[in-house]
């Protein structure tokens, strides 16, 4: 599998499970996570996230975006 892949398919787990945590539709979130720049930052970070567990992933996720509100 290439990085491509790989990073792929790690966003769409955090798409998926950022949606069962917030009981969100996943078409939502991803919606949600291209506007408040979510899925560049996962992008960006994907080698390094997915090898932490769930809980900190989402929570990860979770400062980003308050850290962009603040903005």
């Amino acid at each position: 599998m290439t990085d491509f892949e790989q990073a792929a398919q790690f966003i769409s787990w955090c798409i998926e499970e950022y949606a069962a945590e917030n009981k969100k539709k996943s078409k939502d979130v991803a919606v949600f996570f291209n506007q408040a720049g979510v899925l560049d930052f996962l992008e960006k970070n994907w080698e390094i996230l997915h090898s932490q567990g769930r809980n900190y992933i989402l929570g990860s996720i979770n400062d980003f975006i308050k850290s962009q509100e603040q903005r």
